[in-house]
This record gives C-alpha cells, structure tokens and sequence, in this order.
C-alpha cells in the first residue's frame, strides 16, 4: 500500500477545502499539503502545511513552485479540484513529478470547458439537449428569438476557452435585455442563448475508471445561497440539497459524459434542468472535478475523494454502489458561515442523520 501524502491545489477555496476534509475522513492515514495563490485564502487551507505558490496563468513558475513541493514533500498524489489549475498540471506532467493524477484528458478538458462544444457533442450523439444557439453576432441574438419559441430565453456565458464568459447568465424576454447583458459582458461570440427549463435541478456525479462508472450520485438542488444577487436566482451554490434514486438521471448522466469520452478518466458531474414536460436535460458538465458540494456524500459514508484517490494509485477503491451511493432523501443544508447539517426524512419531518 503506498504512503498517502496529497497535493491539494488551490486548498483555501470551497471546493478544495471540502476535498480536504475527505481526506482527513479516509480510514487511512493521509498528509496533506496545501497550495494556494491567494495570500489570504491559503489561510483557509484545512492541509497539515500550506504554502503559498504563483497563479497557475504564470505556468512557468506555477510548475516550478509544484515540483517543488512534491519533491520537498515526498508527494504520491495530486488532487486538483479546480479546472484552471488541474488543465496547467495536464499540460504539465513536469510539474507534479513521480506523483500521480488521475484527471481526463487536456482534449476532455477543454471540450467540457466549452458549453457549445458540449452541446454539439451531445446533440451529436443523440442524447436529448435543450435547444441552444450560439451567440457571435446581434442577428444571432434575432436568431435565437425566432428559433427558440419558449420564453424567456437563457442567455449564457459559454465558457469558450480563450474568449469564455463563465457564469454571466440570464432568463431574457426581449432582444434588447440579451444585447445589453452581452454588450455589458463583452460576451460576442462567447455566449450562448438556450431554451429555459422551469423543472428540478438535478447533478449527477460519478467517478469512472477509463470509461467504467466506478461510483456515482445523484441528487436535486432545493435552494442556493444568497439567491438575491443573480438576476436568475441561481448562484451555484446550493444551499439545501437532497440525495436522490432517478434511472433516468443515472441513465443520462452516464451517457453524456462517455459522449464527451468514451474512455473518460476521473471524476465527472453533469448538471441537468427539466423541461416543462418533466424530461431532463444535461445543461453542462464539469470534467476532473468533483464540485464543491461534495463533502456532502463523504458526511453520509460514501467517501468520493477517497474512492478517486485510491484509483489514482493503483489501489482497489473501497466497495460503493455503482449507482445510488447513498439512500434517497438525506438533505445537506448550508448557507454562509452556517452549517452543514445532514438531516434524514422521517415521515413529514427532517431530523439529523
């Protein structure tokens, strides 16, 4: 059994540092190191050392400041949770040394950094999508409003790599509010308009070992966080969640992302919205990653980072459901500098796990 000392790029943000608390729950002993660019987030960082390193935009010295703590700490592991930094290692192998990462592919990464080249994967392969057009010109915006009969219509960043606009999204009812939104954005040509999904929120997310769903979860987002400061009431941070069993949502998820790979690598979750007629549809997927929310399936007893880590280096992941991880209706609730309490249904009433 090799000796678990883990890199955690990035520590001192959400998503890094509920990484870290399942590493602090593996049945195992497990060091952890901590990097971050920010002199204040590093401070955040949960690892048993935390270091401050350049921004991963400066690859050059990124890398060297990587290798260094792998070398300097004898590391065996990588855990990347963040897209930007996790596509720099990729390029990278020098950085990380001996150690092991177990991510998709650069060409995975960055087709699923794209949500048009996404969606014409999808749509390639006759996986149901939401109708979607893509935003270079104001004709295209004319466009999307003669062709997309719902309203309003979602104007979104596309996440193009090179000319994306991350999470700048808006339900519009006229040409004038999508012009504005994109002009205020400077978002031609990197964005996209879809038909809106009023239905549940749902997340799918797995851990595949070259194209074999290893574990995977689904669940519905209820509530997010300070809901008040997106024109769309969605922040993408769930602020109340819930566990659940769909076939459909286990059927989908696990095709659209062997659509993006057919030999897919490492951790994945696809987001999906519901039609007006209760059919979901996969609005996005994010490859390498394991979200921030996560932390939420480890308090419940199916361990994720543990599971993908021990993948990564050879060894047998612990026995989880390939579906279905945990049991349906376990409710995660959070909200800033409050929580998380996991809660149970029993009958009417939610009581702690």
């Amino acid at each position: 059994m090799i000796e678990k000392r883990v890199l955690v790029p990035g520590a001192g943000g959400p998503g890094a540092v509920n990484l870290t608390r399942g590493l602090r729950m593996c049945p195992e002993p497990v060091f952890t190191v901590g990097c971050d660019a920010s002199p204040y987030y590093v401070h955040l960082a949960l690892t048993d050392v935390a270091a401050l390193v350049p921004r991963s935009r400066d690859e050059d010295a990124y890398a060297a400041a990587i290798r260094d703590l792998v070398d300097r700490h004898r590391l065996t592991y990588v855990f990347p949770n963040s897209s930007l930094e996790m596509m720099v290692l990729t390029r990278r192998p020098d950085a990380i040394g001996a150690a092991a990462m177990r991510v998709p592919s650069l060409a995975t990464q960055e087709v699923a950094a794209s949500k048009w080249l996404t969606w014409k994967r999808w749509a390639e392969a006759g996986i149901p999508v939401p109708q979607t057009v893509a935003i270079e010109t104001e004709a295209d915006v004319e466009r999307a409003f003669d062709e997309i009969r719902t309203r309003p219509i979602w104007f979104r960043g596309a996440g193009i790599p090179g000319r994306g606009v991350g999470g700048a999204a808006l339900p519009c009812t006229r040409p004038i509010q999508a012009r504005g939104w994109i002009d205020f954005h400077d978002g031609w040509g990197a964005f996209v308009a879809s038909e809106f999904l009023p239905g549940e929120n749902l997340t799918f997310l797995a851990i595949l070992d070259r194209g074999r769903v290893v574990t995977s979860q689904g669940r519905q987002r209820d509530a997010y966080v300070i809901p008040h400061v997106s024109p769309s009431g969605i922040t993408g941070a769930p602020a109340i969640s819930h566990t659940v069993h769909r076939a459909d949502l286990n059927d989908l998820g696990t095709r659209a992302i062997l659509a993006i790979d057919p030999g897919f690598d490492g951790a994945a979750f696809v987001d999906f919205k519901a039609a007006a007629d209760g059919r979901i549809l996969p609005t996005e997927i994010n490859a390498g990653r394991l979200g921030t929310t996560h932390h939420f399936y480890t308090a419940a007893g199916a361990n994720f980072p543990y599971a993908l880590m021990k993948l990564g280096l050879g060894e047998e992941p612990p026995p989880l459901p390939r579906y279905d991880a945990l049991p349906p209706d376990l409710y995660w609730v959070r909200t800033l500098d409050a929580g998380p309490v996991l809660l149970r249904k029993r009958g009417a009433d939610l009581v702690p796990a």
